[in-house]
């Protein structure tokens, strides 16, 4: 018998299911220092080089690097360092212009696979997953999870603006 995964974020996430659970020493905000200058996603790009078996796997890759760089510049923030709050910023940004399943397809994927690999590798701090948290806590990216399950809304298949 398979395994299936959870389908709530909740019961993805660790022993942290909120921000204000986290005590301050383990908060990716107190490794800032560590971060400053270093192109993490450069090394989650080399680690997934041998995966562009499509243009389309590159292309989201891309895309979504670009994006969420860009928004974490806005925020002074390292792009590794993710506040909850910065991915529903983001998921809001994207859902202005652009239907949940886009969202979903084209850029939440990547950045919840870009935190997924953070927590499996010792030299990241990673012991909360901002992107889950976000999914667990805030409108937009809970509806972006939603659309992740295909529980949206069956008259509008998932599709619509924040």
């Amino acid at each position: 018998m398979t395994r299936q995964k959870a389908r709530e974020p909740e019961r993805r996430m660790g022993i942290y299911k909120q921000l204000d659970e986290v005590p301050n020493r383990d908060r990716l905000a107190s490794y800032a220092e560590r971060y400053d200058g270093w192109d993490v996603w450069a090394d989650f790009h080399a680690s997934r080089s041998n995966e562009f078996d499509s243009t389309g796997y590159e292309r989201t890759f891309t895309k979504t690097e670009r994006s969420w760089k860009a928004h974490m510049r806005k925020r002074e923030r390292h792009h590794a360092l993710a506040r909850p709050d910065d991915v529903e910023t983001w998921c809001a940004d994207l859902a202005a212009s652009r239907t949940l399943r886009t969202v979903y397809s084209q850029y939440w994927v990547r950045l919840e696979e870009f935190y997924t690999w953070l927590q499996f590798h010792a030299e990241h701090p990673h012991r909360y997953h901002p992107v889950w948290v976000a999914a667990a806590t805030s409108e937009t990216a809970g509806r972006i999870w939603e659309t992740k399950l295909g529980e949206c809304d069956t008259r509008t298949g998932g599709e619509g603006n924040a």
